[in-house]
């Protein structure tokens, strides 16, 4: 089979959630979306949890894995066109991280990386620090997003950084993972997130490897698929 260029695309569903700073828990009212969304507290330092909400969705690539053929990213695109809120009184900020890799993460890393004080602080997943191997890391976007209290609408959030880490790298595994991770900043607020819909696209080709070369990329697919970190 000839090299083929192709398109994948991963959808998400929006979240409203209420967190409670007294209790350390999570609702989402019956009203609102976020039923496919987890919502949980994470490590920031051993005794010390903050709140942490992500989803995931797959891309399933089996029909490549019979064809025996790899999958070679070219581009990759966010989409989510409404707004991102945080109602905290004090800091309201949010950390955006979307991944599509070809193994499994903890989501509830993140909460160390960027607000932590532990060592995994200032990492991000598949940078030096974080246990996982940069490769595995198809696409990867990091943002970082204020609220501004001297705006009519001070609890709408806004992009103060945006950073991508993708390794663009050629994977044979036969499904990849899609997260959308979100870890609020509240400083011991209660507060309600809201967070968008949002789509990823992601262009490449598929193509057949020499024997060998494909072979060892698909073992390694294997090996990674076994391990979460």
């Amino acid at each position: 089979m000839t090299a083929q260029d192709i398109r994948l695309q991963a959808n998400f569903t929006a979240c409203q959630a209420n967190y409670n700073a007294a209790t350390q828990t999570w609702t989402i009212p019956p009203t609102q979306p976020g039923a496919s969304w987890n919502l949980g507290l994470g490590v920031m330092f051993p005794g010390i949890f903050g709140p942490v909400m992500w989803t995931m969705n797959t891309i399933d690539l089996g029909g490549l894995e019979r064809e025996k053929e790899t999958f070679f990213p070219v581009g990759s695109a966010i989409q989510d066109p409404m707004f991102y809120g945080n109602t905290s009184s004090t800091t309201p900020a949010l950390h955006v991280i979307d991944l599509i890799t070809d193994k499994l993460i903890d989501p509830l890393l993140a909460v160390e990386m960027t607000n932590g004080i532990g060592p995994l602080f200032g990492s991000n997943y598949g940078m030096l620090g974080d246990g996982n191997d940069a490769t595995t890391i198809v696409m990867g976007s990091y943002r970082f997003m204020t609220g501004n209290s001297n705006l009519t609408y001070p609890t709408i959030m806004r992009t103060e950084k945006v950073s991508s880490f993708s390794s663009g790298e050629p994977t044979a595994a036969s499904k990849l993972y899609c997260y959308r991770i979100i870890v609020p900043i509240v400083d011991g607020d209660s507060t309600i997130i809201n967070v968008p819909a949002a789509r990823f696209y992601l262009t490449g080709v598929r193509d057949a490897e020499p024997d060998l070369e494909y072979m060892m990329r698909l073992k390694r697919s294997y090996e990674l698929d076994q391990t979460q970190s």
